[in-house]
Order: structure tokens, then sequence, then C-alpha cells
């Protein structure tokens, strides 16, 4: 009762707050929900803006430019697109270069939405150092020097080269630039209403769907619209962009209401439209976010299990038991989600692999506690887990976490299943040795030789390291069965193959020198954290450092400094502990 009251408590406050919420208040709610067509597949409207504003400032929320209230997504989504006066206007206008008369930049045009990381590209921008977002309306009259020729252009026209260049072979610098103009752009074709489909096009062979701009500004005739279906959804538009511009909050609800109930209607009779269970999956996953709930009890679990072993007490360690389950139990939750609504095996990217690396962790870790009953593989889950979690739930500009479409190589969930799954697993099992290891190590550090508790470690990483190569040794083959059912052949060295051959010929240089004796305890410890730097290479710096070979599915941008600082570091702890531990040794 005591454990139940408190929650109980915070759901009833929470409904009266949202009984007492004033009626005069813009219902957001109501759009969140709204199937559109964006990106290569279909989706809440919830998921687009949440997608469009963290592409443009990587945030979760942006302030109203006049009152500095936070918006949610949803609701900075719409106010955006339908306070736009370019809404539906054609696509070849840019800002201060359209020929025709446009009205002046307005407040979503003057507010710092663009983020801009670089410094030396805030420099030549004439931005303050400290300054990391610039306003579309500055950007499209900004100059900058051209570094070639010394001359000075305007920006948007110095990058239009770039944006059309590959990208890996540009410098730093212009890789920004480039994918700054691209922001902009964005931004563009988002407040004309080009990118976000609403309704499809009845009969159209390319499964095309009319924009929201073009709803807005198509004169729809007994030609092109004989069912009368797009003028009934235009005139609702038309009265839902003019409540909203009017500040009429009742109006714009009871308009809302009608244009999202006139959607469910019409949608699937124009043609093919998404499941209402699967959007409403989907706006949940966003609002739960189940990975970050799994982050905080792993997070706890560890703690719990690092106070029970310190102070030698049953109960801590049986709390950091079931805090660990049920983290293990969100994160099967978000999987389970992720599959339910993309209907494929959720590892197609790299987000999706960090936070499957962290579920494989997380399930050996509970497999070897299972077994063996030890709070140190407990604990080494869950830090592994932890920090798997946390990066991919706070680097959403390198780990994108959206939905996106499958590339036509990795169209067989057969080959996903068997294949990618089984080398992510593999990595699990290699992490998990990592985070035993390391935990040996500390042992050899602080200089505590209690002989049983290492023989246990010892054990438990051996364990975990033929798990992983196992795993990986499959999957290697299975995926050269399936470059050859996709490319023609079993094997080319590709850089992925390599690095994964390398991997796997590591390791198995590992256990063959733990099994015939030539490394101790403290030498299956150090390089089973060292050598997870070859799993680091063939993970992240195939498709993140050298983007090149026939895996570009997988090809991403950013984080180098922080994975390379976290290798130095690892490496660091391992010479540290391994020189600590033969100093005492001598001194024996």
């Amino acid at each position: 009762m005591r454990t139940w009251f408190p929650a109980v408590l915070v759901w009833v406050a929470w409904g009266s707050v949202a009984a007492a919420q004033s009626p005069l208040d813009f219902d957001w709610s109501l759009w969140r929900s709204v199937p559109v067509q964006d990106g290569g597949r279909y989706k809440p409207l919830d998921s687009m803006a949440w997608e469009t504003l963290r592409l443009l400032c990587n945030r979760g929320s942006f302030p109203d430019p006049e009152t500095g209230r936070p918006l949610e997504p949803t609701a900075w989504y719409v106010t955006l697109v339908l306070e736009s006066p370019e809404l539906g206007r054609s696509p070849h206008a840019t800002m201060g270069r359209q020929s025709s008369p446009q009205p002046g930049p307005d407040r979503w045009d003057q507010a710092p939405l663009l983020r801009v990381d670089d410094l030396q590209l805030r420099e030549a921008l004439g931005m303050a150092a400290d300054q990391k977002y610039i306003s579309p309306a500055e950007l499209s009259s900004a100059h900058i020097t051209d570094p070639q020729t010394g001359r000075t252009v305007r920006f948007l026209e110095w990058a239009r080269p770039l944006q059309g260049a590959k990208r890996r072979a540009l410098p730093l610098f212009e890789r920004k630039a480039a994918e700054l103009a691209d922001a902009f752009h964005f931004y563009r074709e988002h407040r004309r209403g080009l990118r976000m489909g609403l309704v499809p096009a009845a009969n159209a062979e390319d499964d095309r769907w009319f924009s929201l701009g073009e709803l807005v500004s198509t004169k729809f005739t007994d030609q092109n619209d004989p069912t009368g279906v797009l003028r009934r959804v235009q005139s609702q538009l038309v009265e839902v962009r003019e409540a909203l511009q009017g500040g009429s909050a009742e109006r714009f609800n009871a308009a809302s209401a009608a244009l999202v109930a006139t959607l469910a209607e019409v949608g699937p009779q124009q043609g093919t439209y998404p499941a209402a269970w699967v959007i409403n999956l989907e706006v949940s996953y966003n609002h739960w976010v189940p990975f970050r709930f799994a982050w905080v009890l792993t997070t706890l679990a560890f703690v719990l299990s690092l106070l029970g072993m310190g102070a030698g007490r049953r109960g801590l360690y049986r709390l950091a038991v079931v805090a660990f389950v049920a983290g293990l139990v969100a994160m099967l939750v978000g999987f389970g989600m992720r599959i339910a609504i993309s209907g494929r095996a959720p590892v197609t990217n790299m987000y999706e692999s960090v936070v499957y690396l962290a579920l494989g962790t997380a399930l050996f870790g509970l497999a070897f506690e299972w077994f063996y009953r030890s709070q140190y593989v407990l604990a080494a889950a869950a830090a592994v887990s932890t920090v798997a979690l946390v990066l991919a739930d706070n680097c959403p500009a390198v780990l994108d976490p959206s939905l996106q479409p499958l590339t036509p190589v990795l169209r067989s969930n057969f080959w996903l299943v068997t294949h990618v799954m089984s080398i992510t697993l593999s990595y699990a099992a290699f992490a998990l040795a990592l985070g035993i290891g390391n935990i040996t190590l500390g042992y050899y550090l602080v200089g505590s030789r209690r002989e049983d508790t290492i023989a246990a470690l010892t054990r438990f990483t051996y364990r975990a390291l033929q798990v992983g190569v196992l795993l990986l040794a499959a999957g290697t083959i299975l995926g050269g069965v399936w470059a050859d059912y996709a490319w023609g052949r079993f094997w080319g060295w590709d850089p992925k193959e390599v690095w994964a051959l390398i991997a796997l010929l590591g390791y198995l240089a590992v256990l063959h020198a733990r099994y015939v004796g030539w490394v101790g305890s403290l030498g299956l410890a150090a390089l089973s954290v060292v050598c997870f730097s070859l799993v680091v290479m063939a993970w992240y710096g195939v498709n993140f450092v050298l983007g090149a070979g026939l895996h570009s599915y997988g090809f991403g941008g950013g984080g180098q400094s922080l994975v390379f600082s976290a290798i130095a570091i690892q490496c660091l702890y391992v010479a540290i502990a391994v020189l600590a531990a033969r100093a005492r040794a001598s001194q024996a």
C-alpha cells in the first residue's frame, strides 16, 4: 500500500491539472496522431515534428519567439507551418531572391532555429564564439569570404556547389557549411508545407500524397477533384489557419477536430493509409521514451549493486536485480514497439544497434547472473547497458533515433535477424567482457588481491568472450552468404568484412592465449578491454570514420572525438592498472 500510494497520488494530481486546464488553450494533441507521409514512410505528425526540430536545432522543444513559452514539437511545427506567409509557394523561391513580391521575414524566420556547431563556421558568418544558433533570416543575408578567391559572397550562393559534392571528400569547414545550407533549405521546404504529405492522391501509381502546401494553394475543380474531398479538406485547412492566425483557441480547436475527423474518414478512401493503432502506438513511443526509462532503471541497478557489494547486504542486491529486470523489460517493450511500428527487426542503423547492444548485454548479464549468482556480472552488465542507452538518448545528431525506411539491400527480415542481429549480439557479449574486465582491473589497481573473486571474474570474462566469438563467427559467415545473395560474391575484402575478420581473429587470439596459459587473470582482463577497440572499429569506425565500402546504408558522421577519447581513457586505465599490479608484484 505504501509503495503504490505516492504513484496513485501523482496520477490523481495530474488528472486534476488536466481537468483544470483552461478551455482557451490551443489543443495540440489533436494534431499529434494525424498520419502524414514524409521521408519515404507513413508516420504521425508528432514524429515528423520531433525529427524536424531535432534536425534543425537538435532540441526537444522550442520557445515561442514572442512569449518565450516552450512549445512541444507538434505545437511548434503546426505553428511554424500554418503561420508561414509562404505556405504553398513555389519551391524555387528563396528568401530575398525571388522575382515576385514576397512578405518580409516573420517571427519564425527571425528565430534562432539553425544550429551551428563548428567554431570556424561561426567566425566566418560573423557569429560570436559562444553563439550556437542563427536565424534563417540572418543566414539568408549572411556573407562569407571565399577561402579560395578571397571574395566576399552570399553564404547560400557559396555553399550551393558544396551541397552537391561528395561530403566525405570535403574539408570539415566546407562539410559543415554544406550541412548548414541543407538545414536552411530544409526549413524553407517545411515552411512552404511541401514536406508534409497529408492526403493520398486517388489512383496514384507512385503512392503520392498531396502536401499541405498543395492542399492550401491548388485550385481544385470537378476535373481534378471529382469527389469534392480535396476541396472539403482545403476549406477546413483554411479555417484552421485563420483561427490560429487570429489567436482564437476555441475556433482553432473546433476546426482542428473537424479536420482530423475528415482526414480519418477520407484518407483510407483516397489510397493506402496507415492503421490508426500503428500511428497511435508511435505517438505513445515518442512520449514514453522507453529506452530513457530503461537507463534510469539500469543506473539504479548499478548503484544498488555497488552499495550491496560494499556493505555486503543481500537486500540491496535483490533490489538491484529487481531494478535491472525492470530496465530489461523496458528495453524489450521499446524494441517491441519499434518492431510493431516498422514491421522489421530494429537493427538497421547505428542508433538501433547501440540500444540492441544494451539489450543484448543485459540479457547476457541476466543469464550469467542466473547461472553464477555473482553481483559483479550484474554490476558490469548494468554499467555497460547504461552507458550505451545514455549515449543513444543524448546524441541524436550522431545516433538518429527516428524510424527510417529500409534500403533495398536490407529488405529481408531473414538476413536482418540472422546476420545483423548475430553480429550485434556478439558485440554485446564482448561489451559484457569489457565491463567485467574493468572490474577485474579495478581490483588490481587498488591492490585488493581477493584470489577467489578474481578467479571468478576471470571465468566470467572467458565465458563472455567465448559466446562473443561464437556469435561473431556465425554472423560473419552468414554475412558472406547474404553478400553472395545480394552482391554476387561471398567475400570481397570490403572494409566492413575486413574489420569483422580482424575482430574475430583478435578475440580468437585472446582465447587461445588464455587457453594455453600465455596470459593470466590480469592479462585476460586487460586484453578483454583493449580488444574492444577492434569492435569499435568494425562497428563504428568503418561507418563513421572510413565511410567506404558496400555497407553504405550504415554510414554516418560525428562523434569521433568522443569515441577516440573513450578509447584513450580505457587504454590509460588498463596501463595504470597493469603497472600498479606489476609494481606490487615486484615488491612482494
